[in-house]
């Protein structure tokens, strides 16, 4: 219930770090437990979503360096526990997505000037309005609900806005094993929002065909291959049955901000499945283009993908709750997927062929998969999140053992911990 702890000086892996920050502390003002926190485009502000059914936006003061919350910068967003917000890019303003998990929908805010002290609030069919704040101190509300998305049929348990190049959209995953795609109709006018795409990956959620070369955790193996083994026995467990998603659905999903490339995206299930989409304009559907390694059957807990700043390649990151933290490397190629990798011809369905694919078109092809942090012996109850940062080549991760990894690569494309943050496990 409280943000920032502080950060420990010496590296576990022998690291020199020339300076280091002391992380700030401060409450978050939630009654319940924070589920989710993001930072905006600039970082100069921050968004918390908590059980308490409420949002908080925060500000940092760059003279003094502390965060506090502008009267009408707290409301209640939804009537069950928000479980994600995110930021889409400014150049469409102050744009705010906030997912009400068993509420299963997303609603979408924007942030007006001129100081209004109308506040939004939900009437008893679940819509949104504009009425009179009952609370004199938090007059000058500045958000206001645009949109409501409810066409999810089980809780909603991940959203992210996509990049700028790919206009203003919004994917929705869920505990039904879907995720939706929704794009706003007028920029200009965000009370009208279409769905543009819906994916059942409950489909996809088969045997992963994935071969493991090497019995050991963390053994090599050339480009194209994996990096790292599991014994065939339990990776035949791993997505053994399409109905395993369906328990939980879809736990995680990023957009992939390759200028270059298509709409595409990694998405995680609840069976430890880890696939990446891209959207065909030629048949208008998102395909099931590559499968990567699955996690446990405690399912995969979060995927992130790294912005892509001049490399020639593209990284992916993804954590479960088997306490394994996996990075997947994959190299943009201009041809077919060679039959060694699982695309959507492998596993064919009426949804997800992608007839209109030629040779001509790029594709993204499996390279390697390295196992940056494995606690199979942990008590701890598995990574449950991973975010890199602006340029791709940090890596922060954090557990239910209260600690924030941060992971950079060295030499030869090696990857070490080179920073811990311990949080004060009694707040």
């Amino acid at each position: 219930r409280s943000l920032g702890s502080k950060i420990i000086k010496e590296s576990p892996n022998g690291y020199k770090i020339m300076s280091s920050t002391a992380a700030a502390a401060f409450p978050s003002l939630h009654s319940d437990y924070v589920n989710d926190v993001r930072f905006d485009f600039y970082g100069r502000r921050v968004a918390t979503a908590s059980n308490d059914r409420t949002v908080k936006v925060w500000e940092v003061n760059p003279d003094t360096s502390e965060w506090t919350i502008r009267a009408g910068c707290e409301w209640q967003a939804h009537r069950s526990g928000v479980r994600a917000v995110s930021w889409a890019h400014p150049e469409y303003g102050q744009v705010l997505a906030t997912a009400g998990g068993r509420e299963r929908a997303v609603t979408v805010w924007e942030e007006s000037g001129g100081g209004s002290t109308m506040g939004p609030t939900m009437d008893s069919d679940g819509g949104f309005g504009r009425a009179e704040n009952p609370n004199p101190t938090a007059a000058g509300s500045r958000w206001t609900a645009r949109a409501y998305l409810a066409d999810a049929r089980k809780d909603v348990t991940c959203m992210e806005f996509a990049p700028r190049g790919l206009g203003l959209r919004i994917a929705v995953g869920s505990a039904d094993g879907f995720f939706r795609v929704y794009e706003a109709i007028d920029v200009q006018n965000l009370g009208h929002w279409s769905m543009v795409g819906q994916v059942d990956c409950t489909q996809d959620d088969v045997v992963n065909p994935l071969t493991v070369q090497d019995g050991g955790q963390g053994g090599q193996q050339g480009a194209g291959g994996l990096e790292e083994g599991e014994p065939p026995a339990q990776q035949q467990q791993q997505g053994s049955s399409a109905a395993q998603v369906s328990e939980l659905g879809i736990r995680s999903l990023s957009w992939c901000n390759g200028r270059f490339e298509p709409p595409t995206m990694v998405v995680g299930g609840s069976s430890g499945f880890v696939g990446i989409y891209r959207y065909s304009d030629a048949s208008r559907q998102w395909f099931l283009m590559l499968r990567l390694l699955d996690h446990g059957r405690g399912g995969c807990l979060d995927v992130a993908w790294a912005p892509n700043v001049g490399r020639g390649y593209h990284l992916i990151a993804s954590s479960g709750k088997d306490n394994i933290l996996r990075l997947h490397r994959l190299r943009r190629e201009r041809k077919k997927p060679s039959s060694s990798h699982v695309s959507a011809r492998d596993n064919p369905t009426p949804s997800h062929i992608d007839s209109s694919a030629s040779a001509n078109l790029s594709t993204l092809e499996h390279e390697s998969s390295i196992v940056l942090e494995s606690n199979s012996g942990s008590s701890n109850l598995g990574i449950w999140r991973c975010e890199w940062n602006v340029t791709g080549t940090c890596l922060a991760t954090s557990g239910d053992g209260g600690v924030v990894k941060l992971w950079k690569s060295g030499f030869h494309n090696c990857w070490k911990c080179v920073e811990e943050v311990h949080g004060n496990l009694n707040n």
